[in-house]
This record gives structure tokens, C-alpha cells and sequence, in this order.
């Protein structure tokens, strides 16, 4: 049974990826005009708004009963244990992205929507985690994230969908964000959820530093 085409009867959760729409919120907006956006005593907002802006519009577009948000801590993860490499590459993180996102939680924090955050552990498989729990609880579970490695999660049968969103959504509207079923995973990535470990395995992810196999694109990944 495919849940979302058979019972609309489940309650809806929206789970998102923190930190993915907080950076993709603070890149839109930084560089939008001289000194991107900030208050008249100069505190940055560039994170703030457009998370928020995105976050409203879903609500309004889904209407759930419940919302959860999982965050990136600073600790390594288990997987910095195992690989001392991994993340090695990314840049340093913007200084005025850091009293944003101190300011975004406490904006989150006035709107009593959860934020769930784990020591050893990412976003990503907290999302996962709160996803299979939802499930289980009889909720349908949409994913608000920018970030392709979220479509392994996607199961017609259980409810799960992801809501990929792009740069026009944080600076307009929802209209840049598109519900990804099990087929239009297969359509982006040519590979179905549940290949996608094997197929970032094999590929690799230079944004996370993992080289996958030597010679092996995304092309031949898929063909594989």
C-alpha cells in the first residue's frame, strides 16, 4: 500500500534539516547586497529570515500537526572518529553566521517548535531516527531539506517524502520546493532510495570529503 496515494487519514510531521537551511538561508541572503541582511543596529538576519520565511511557507502549504528540527552540534561525530579526513575540506564557517544562528534558536525556542539535537550523531541520522518513530507513530513524514543524501530516506510504502528545496524557495516562496517520491529520486539521481548509500559509496561526495572509488563517476556509479 502506498500510503500517501491510498490514506490521506495520517497526521503529517515535518521534519527538517537545520543546519542545511541555515547555511543555504545564510548564502542566499549574505551576499544580496552589502553586508547582506541585518537590523539597524547591525545584527546579522540573513539566517534567520530566510529560514523562517521557508519554514512559514511549508506550514501554510502542509499544514502538520507536529514539527521537529535537528541540528548539527560542533563535537566530531562516530564519523570523524572513523575517518579523520572526513569533512576536512569545507571552509570555515562565516563569523557573522554564528550569533544568527544563536539568535534563530532562540526565535524557534519563542515559537515552541522542537529542536532536537544528539552528541555523536548529525542532523542527518537524527532526521533518520525521528523519521522511522514517526512512522511507527502513524504520522506521513516530510523531510525540509537541501541536501540530495536525504533521498535514501524516501519510502512510498512507509509515507516518507523529502521537500528539496532551492534558493529561489528562501528568497520568494515554496514554489522552489518539490516533494520527491520514491520515482523522482530515481528520475534526479538514477538510482532508487535505497541505492543511494551504494551509489554516494561508490561516487563519492567531495562536499563531505569522501572520495568513493578511484575512476568511478556519478555515471558509471549508476551503472553499476
Amino acid at each position: 500500500m502506498i500510503l500517501d496515494s491510498v490514506d490521506k487519514s495520517h497526521p503529517t510531521i515535518i521534519l527538517v534539516d537545520g543546519h542545511s537551511l541555515a547555511f543555504r538561508s545564510y548564502f542566499a541572503f549574505a551576499k544580496s547586497r552589502a553586508g547582506g541582511l541585518r537590523t539597524k543596529s547591525g545584527i546579522p538576519t540573513n539566517v534567520c529570515f530566510g529560514f523562517i520565511q521557508c519554514l512559514l511557507d511549508v506550514i501554510v502549504k502542509e499544514q502538520p500537526q507536529a514539527i521537529a528540527i535537528a541540528f548539527d552540534l560542533a563535537a566530531p561525530t562516530f564519523r570523524h572518529e572513523a575517518d579523520s579526513n572526513y569533512k576536512a575540506n569545507r571552509a570555515d564557517t562565516p563569523e557573522d553566521f554564528i550569533p544568527d544562528l544563536v539568535n534563530l534558536y532562540d526565535l524557534l525556542e519563542a515559537l515552541n517548535i522542537q529542536v532536537v539535537t544528539q552528541p555523536g550523531y548529525e542532523a542527518d541520522d537524527i532526521l533518520g531516527t525521528l523519521a522511522e518513530k514517526a512512522v511507527n507513530g502513524g504520522y506521513r513524514v516530510k523531510i525540509l531539506s537541501g541536501d540530495r543524501d536525504l533521498f535514501q530516506l524516501v519510502d512510498d510504502n512507509k509515507g516518507i517524502t523529502v521537500l528539496n528545496f532551492t534558493p529561489e524557495a528562501l528568497k520568494s516562496s515554496s514554489n522552489g520546493i518539490k516533494e520527491f517520491h520514491t520515482l523522482d529520486v530515481k528520475e534526479k539521481l538514477g538510482v532508487l532510495p535505497a541505492q543511494v548509500v551504494d551509489f554516494k559509496a561508490l561516487c563519492g561526495d567531495t562536499s563531505d570529503n569522501i572520495p568513493g572509488v578511484r575512476g568511478i563517476g556519478e555515471k558509471t556509479a549508476v551503472k553499476l
